[in-house]
């Protein structure tokens, strides 16, 4: 807990009602017995706790809106849990091509905001969207209202971020993310729908449609 507190205020929750909903699923059927959440506020931070979770061989179950049906951010026994809430910033959008680039912890109402107030559409629209993240929604390769229209996450995330269990930071067409890439392996795609088996999404490059001008229903 000491080495976890050394990333400073707020880092550490201890709180046992915290725990206990953190503990706990959405439809309350599983139930786990974690002592401690952790909330890195950069991917350095989470980088560096992953590394030593790993050097330690201290099990961790990643933990984003918590809004799945089916206990998968919930721990089993008493393992680390390692929320991304507070990596929530919004990096920017490029209007012309309509890239979102943001941390995974953004909501996924407040990316929707964001999109529509720069004239583009968000391709993903869920009715958790008031509490789930966007990391989450990746990791379990969520699909909404908007997936006949806009296409799949595999479709619209042009790239990712992530950070493996022993601590190395990937990036993944995250930085220089553009429309037309047909170069390489496209290793972004193995983390969309992984649920961080593979390692934490911290960041993602998302193209954004422009906004409709109607709508028919």
């Amino acid at each position: 807990v000491q080495f976890f507190a050394s990333f400073g205020d707020g880092t550490v929750v201890q709180d046992e009602e915290i725990l206990a909903a953190r503990n706990t699923d959405w439809r309350r059927q599983y139930h786990g017995k974690s002592q401690v959440l952790v909330r890195p506020k950069s991917t350095e931070d989470l980088s560096e706790i992953l590394k030593y979770c790993n050097q330690e061989r201290i099990a961790v179950v990643p933990q984003a809106g918590k809004t799945g049906l089916v206990g998968g951010s919930v721990p089993i026994l008493d393992e680390l849990i390692l929320s991304t809430e507070r990596l929530n910033n919004i990096i920017g959008i490029d209007r012309v091509s309509g890239i979102l680039r943001c941390q995974s912890g953004c909501i996924l109402s407040d990316l929707q905001e964001y999109a529509s107030h720069h004239n583009h559409i968000f391709p993903v629209d869920l009715g958790a969207k008031g509490s789930c993240q966007i990391g989450g929604n990746i990791s379990t390769n969520a699909g909404g209202q908007y997936f006949y229209r806009y296409g799949s996450l595999a479709a619209n995330v042009l790239g990712l971020q992530a950070v493996l269990p022993d601590g190395s930071i990937l990036d993944l067409n995250f930085t220089n993310a553009c429309l037309k890439n047909n170069t390489g392996y496209k290793l972004h795609q193995l983390f969309i729908g992984a649920e961080g088996t593979l390692g934490i999404v911290t960041g993602a490059s998302i193209h954004c449609p422009r906004l409709p001008s109607s709508r028919q229903a």
